[in-house]
């Protein structure tokens, strides 16, 4: 089961390039170059605060190993660093290729490279062994999953006994008011936003499109409890534009 009914308009765009993910694929391909300025730009900076906070809860400790989730150009594996105890790695999969290369560079300018490892790979097939990670965390990534229930399982499964799980996400805003000026922001200016900086009208249209169709953050609670997690928990931040969620692998 996807993660919901795409609308009409994206079930088109989806069944012209194969399916969902060869379609997410492309598209974050095409705007690698300028994702990391978009972000900042879409949030006033917000989004390095909620990174900060997300790996906060995520609460590595020293020689912890840990895995983040469609990490694009590393910015969510690098802040789990900074926040982590002394001796941390992580390793960070993407399936965009071009997202990966921006990070590697990133990496590499920061003199990271020998702590995070980026390297390609599908959120909802982990080429890892069971209980492998002491955390595992991703940000803006979930509503880009065709199986939402599957990547959950994934996360679980290479996940550490008493391990801990993060995702960071876009959500609706819980109070009418708010949620009425988020989704004109959303809807309608970041898109013309992504055509003025990116050239890119179609991929920051889809943001919105695939909030839509996104669970609230009550049900993803409910959905990740059905995976398996224990003790979930989640937090609005910035009057619940985004939402972290947290659940932790039970001990044998």
């Amino acid at each position: 089961m996807m993660t919901g009914t795409p609308v009409p308009e994206l079930q088109r765009q989806f069944a012209r390039e194969g399916g969902k993910s060869p379609y997410v694929r492309k598209l974050f391909g095409r705007i690698a170059r300028v994702y990391d300025l978009m972000n900042h730009l879409m949030t006033g900076g917000l989004d390095r605060r909620w990174r900060r906070f997300a790996t906060r809860q995520l609460a590595l400790g020293a020689d912890a190993y840990a895995l983040d989730v469609g990490t694009g150009t590393g910015d969510l594996a690098i802040a789990a660093l900074r926040s982590a105890g002394p001796g941390t790695k992580i390793v960070g999969v993407d399936v965009t290729p071009e997202m990966l290369e921006i990070g590697r560079l990133k990496l590499e300018r920061l003199g990271l490279a020998d702590r995070i490892d980026l390297r390609p790979g599908d959120g909802e097939r982990l080429d890892f062994p069971d209980d492998t990670f002491d955390g595992v965390c991703s940000a803006f990534v979930m509503r880009n999953v065709v199986e939402l229930d599957a990547s959950l399982r994934e996360q679980l499964r290479v996940l550490k006994p008493g391990g801990r799980m993060v995702c960071l996400e876009i959500t609706h805003p819980p109070h009418p008011l708010l949620g009425g000026a988020f989704h004109l922001y959303f809807d309608r200016l970041i898109p013309l936003l992504g055509r003025l900086v990116g050239k890119s009208f179609e991929s920051y249209n889809y943001l919105h499109q695939s909030l839509a169709v996104f669970p609230r953050a009550p049900q993803l609670k409910v959905r990740m409890e059905a995976a398996g997690f224990t003790d979930v928990h989640y937090h609005y931040l910035t009057f619940g534009v985004v939402a972290v969620h947290v659940g932790i692998k039970q001990m044998v």
